[in-house]
């Protein structure tokens, strides 16, 4: 299949890139900044202008786009969220015009994880215990927001373009496999309460839009949040429940929980399943 793959250079681009030629798919990535240490070349494109948008797509089967400014920054609000905003717009008209009808996007755990500190009489915990793609948003700054924007944004295309397929990843804080064991430590006692301490590995990122490119999904839009199944600091899942989420409700009892995250529509979906489920 023929892939465009934005924000290739990045992180998670980059792990995405390797699993995705590795599949066999031909991938175009696109960034605006160039690294060679990836199996394609990249192609420096800017999606903040439109031509380079359709630029970016041409010949595209299936669209995986990651490119966004990463997280908020004090004083850049209003380019955070004005620029990721209009560069998904870019990229998503010209998919739809272009015959484009597979897409998946990058948003973020941050669209329903509203950061506040444990404890504050005001403190936002999850609704629901194990989290989904179904938690209602609740973006706490403005990257979140622009997430949360764009995850509309979708679902408009995917109801304006019967056919099209659009997949929103609320994806968590990520892992990277070359990681020291200090900053696993130090990732690992982080302390993300409000997201469920959940986490992803950049190569499990990688082999779910690998899995993405093969499932036959049917057309319309649906909002997976992909974790491993066990929490990022390594506690008993009956340990952080009774600590942090005795008010929270559950969706199953307590002592049939084995993960903070329900799974099970992803995996049926796709076939995906996390094998990298432990920080250490």
């Amino acid at each position: 299949m023929n892939v465009t793959l934005t924000g290739a250079a990045g992180r998670v681009g980059s792990a995405v890139c390797r699993h995705l030629v590795t599949a066999g798919h031909t991938v175009k990535a696109v960034d605006r900044t160039y690294r060679k240490d990836l199996p394609v070349a990249v192609k420096l494109l800017d999606l903040l202008r439109r031509e380079d948008a359709y630029e970016a797509l041409e010949g595209a089967e299936f669209l995986v786009h990651l490119a966004n400014h990463p997280v908020s920054q004090p004083r850049e609000s209003q380019r955070i969220l004005n620029e990721n905003v209009a560069m998904n717009m870019n990229v998503f008209q010209a998919a739809a015009e272009m015959g484009i009808r597979r897409i998946v996007f990058a948003s973020s755990v941050q669209a329903f994880a509203h950061s506040q500190p444990l404890r504050q009489p005001n403190c936002t915990l999850p609704p629901y215990l194990p989290l989904d793609g179904y938690v209602p948003d609740n973006p706490g700054n403005p990257y979140a927001l622009s997430k949360v924007l764009t995850e509309r944004m979708l679902q408009y295309f995917a109801a304006e373009y019967a056919d099209m397929s659009c997949v929103a990843l609320r994806l968590p804080h990520m892992l990277s496999a070359d990681w020291s064991p200090a900053q696993r430590t130090q990732f690992a006692n982080r302390g993300a309460v409000h997201e469920g301490f959940t986490f992803l590995d950049t190569n499990d990122a990688g082999a779910l839009m690998v899995a993405l490119a093969a499932a036959k999904l049917e057309s319309g839009y649906r909002c997976y949040f992909p974790a491993a199944r066990l929490p990022a600091n390594g506690r008993p899942i009956a340990d952080l429940l009774r600590e942090f989420y005795p008010q929270v409700p559950l969706r199953k009892p307590a002592d049939r929980m084995d993960s903070l995250v329900d799974l099970s529509e992803l995996e049926r979906d796709t076939g995906w399943a996390p094998a990298i489920n432990t920080v250490g």
